[in-house]
């Protein structure tokens, strides 16, 4: 077993009879977060084949009302460390998130609430708990505390978010169980409308499914072209390791490229170190969303069990994940993680006009994938590996609106009706991505390229040049950047040591979609939890333990961790082992188009070489065999 193989049922079984064991734990304890525990780096670049391997797990443990950081041998059955952690709160389980909803629908002042607005029966009524932030309500001080709002179900399977039941909102302790608050801010008229999307409702209700879609049928009669050895994925000329991390979701590790027999690294650490979802609209049950996805709830603990045919298409390989949950029963998620090949039309091609030679050859690429459900929503995470040396990150949005009601005056400019008496609220996805960076070793710098007119004159007489840029970001506070598509601004990641046949250094461009930072003020409850949506870029020395960009305890009252301490020092950030935390996502003024549920949306960017190969990568890639091209 390699250090960063994926954690097993077994080791986290294991973990816990140890903790038991020891008399750290007892039948009252929860449990808010479980991974495998990644050595030290030096260790890893020294371990081979055979080696004696000390593994070890990671936990946050809740024990008399107090929380833990264990760190647990299970391999010689020990706990080394077991460390107190004042005045955080951990993140709120699966197991804890049900009964904060039945506590919420068995409360009578909810269940008052919800008569007043001609509902009798809480069995009908959907409770979606929502993070509560840090907006000083001293009801909500010194508790764990979910804020809920409601959704009316006609039938189990109807879909809630037709049915907002806006105006009402619970806060629930998540310890006690008890809904400390309510807030009633009156009565809005329930819609009529189904808004199913199952095959027999959209036959009734819409009209009949097309039937005139011919199958598409994907195989690869000689098998595969990729091989998997315990989490090691080898494709092409890359290689590289996947786990499924319980907070980061899909996480990648030691992604290198095979050029000549050697390996030459790319990046030792690529995860999503947090997300938040931050909602514009004013009205009270919508204004103060801002959920921190990754850190509150874990994209991990969220991941979908996926099936063939439907998430992933074609000849498709499986990795299963499991998770500890609260309750400290372990939860198994099969088909975690999709590994297939897909055709990725011209890789490159050119016609010689004076010959009538062709050249042309087919690009593929590789795709690594999970999906993680988060309330109403869907994440997928498609990483890409290319022919040509280049990664893409798609993150593919999909699942439903969560809604409010809408009567005829609303300010349309807050949220956007998509059917009567409903309404989608404006909100954002900012994401952000952490790259470990080492590219040809881990003696890095980054360069900052911009685009730029020249004045016309002398050297410029036609007023037609142009030219790129270049400016070196030598400490954290010159490392916080944003995009500029006017520009085409990016980033180039430098080896500090290694050049290419030219003279260049070898490096890799970060490229950057077009993307909002967040729009809600800098001293806004929303932003002091979630800095690191200010910038597009932020650079920092690598620090194994910096892991989270809103820090590791983000629920509730975090304001200044994660990223805004980590840079609080401005650090050099010249010729040394780096990380790139890249913010981007997209701004959805919703349309009545996402209504019932959402066609999927694209956030993402590219990492592509820049001088890293002595030319094009793909040139040696075969042309297509003639029966395969028509």
């Amino acid at each position: 077993m390699h250090p960063l193989s994926m954690m097993t049922a077994k080791e986290i079984e294991s973990a816990l009879e140890v903790l038991r064991a020891d008399g750290r734990i007892s039948s009252d304890s929860t449990f808010h977060g479980c991974c495998i525990h990644e050595p030290p780096k030096k260790e890893l670049a020294g371990w081979k084949e055979g080696d004696h391997l000390d593994r070890r797990l990671e936990l946050v443990v809740r024990h008399e009302n107090e929380v833990y950081e264990a760190l647990v041998s299970v391999t010689r059955n020990e706990v080394d460390e077991w460390r107190l952690v004042p005045g955080v709160i951990p993140r709120v389980g699966f197991v804890e998130l049900f009964r904060v909803m039945e506590a919420c629908r068995n409360d009578d002042g909810f269940r008052e609430a919800l008569r007043k607005r001609g509902i009798d029966d809480p069995s009908n009524v959907q409770i979606d708990p929502w993070p509560t932030g840090d907006y000083g309500f001293s009801f909500e001080e010194g508790r764990r505390v979910q804020r809920c709002i409601a959704f009316y179900r006609p039938n189990p399977n109807d879909n809630g978010y037709a049915f907002p039941i806006d105006g009402l909102m619970a806060h629930v302790d998540v310890d006690t169980l008890e809904v400390v608050h309510i807030e009633d801010f009156g009565t809005w008229p329930l819609p009529t409308e189904l808004g199913n999307y199952d095959v027999e409702s959209v036959v009734r209700d819409y009209g009949p499914i097309r039937q005139d879609l011919k199958p598409v049928e994907i195989t690869q009669p000689e098998g595969v072209s990729f091989s998997i050895a315990g989490n090691e994925i080898t494709w092409q000329k890359w290689r590289f390791r996947v786990v499924v991390d319980d907070t980061e979701g899909l996480v990648i590790h030691q992604i290198s490229y095979e050029q000549d027999g050697k390996s030459r690294p790319i990046i030792d650490r690529a995860s999503l170190a947090e997300m938040v979802v931050p909602y514009g609209d004013t009205r009270p049950t919508q204004t103060f969303k801002h959920a921190l996805d990754s850190g509150e709830y874990g994209l991990g603990m969220t991941a979908n069990s996926l099936r063939l045919g439907c998430d992933c298409l074609g000849e498709i390989r499986y990795l299963d994940a499991f998770q500890l949950l609260d309750d400290g029963s372990v939860m198994t998620t099969s088909n975690a993680i999709c590994i297939h090949e897909e055709d990725f039309g011209i890789g490159w091609k050119h016609t010689d006009t004076l010959t009538g030679n062709v050249e042309v050859r087919r690009s593929r690429r590789l795709v690594v994938s999970t999906i993680s459900t988060v309330g109403n929503y869907e994440y997928g995470f498609f990483w890409y590996f290319n022919l040509d040396g280049s990664i893409k990150l798609e993150i593919k949005l999909t699942g439903i609106l969560t809604t409010r009601a809408h009567i005829d005056g609303d300010d349309l400019a807050f949220a956007r009706q998509v059917a009567p008496n409903v309404a989608g609220p404006i909100h954002q996805h900012i994401f952000c991505v952490r790259l470990d960076m080492a590219v040809d070793g881990r003696v890095n710098k980054v360069v900052e390229v911009n685009t730029e007119a020249l004045p016309q004159g002398k050297d410029n007489p036609y007023g037609t040049a142009f030219a790129a840029r270049e400016a070196v970001l030598s400490n954290e506070e010159s490392g916080m950047r944003e995009t500029n598509s006017a520009s085409s601004r990016y980033w180039r990641v430098e080896s500090s040591e290694e050049r290419n046949r030219l003279g260049r250094p070898t490096a890799y461009r970060l490229l950057p979609a077009s993307t909002a930072t967040m729009f809600a003020s800098a001293d806004s409850p929303h932003a002091k939890r979630a800095m690191f949506a200010k910038h597009n870029l932020w650079v920092t020395p690598t620090v194994q333990s910096e892991r989270y960009a809103a820090g590791a305890y983000p629920t509730q009252k975090n304001a200044g961790e994660g990223l805004p301490k980590f840079t609080e020092n401005n650090r050099s950030i010249e010729d040394t082992d780096l990380t790139l935390w890249h913010s981007f996502g997209l701004t959805h003024d919703v349309r009545v188009e996402d209504y019932p549920v959402m066609p999927t949306e694209y956030a993402g960017f590219m990492l592509v070489p820049d001088g890293f190969f002595d030319r094009n990568p793909a040139i040696d890639v075969a042309p297509s065999e003639q029966n395969h091209c028509h």
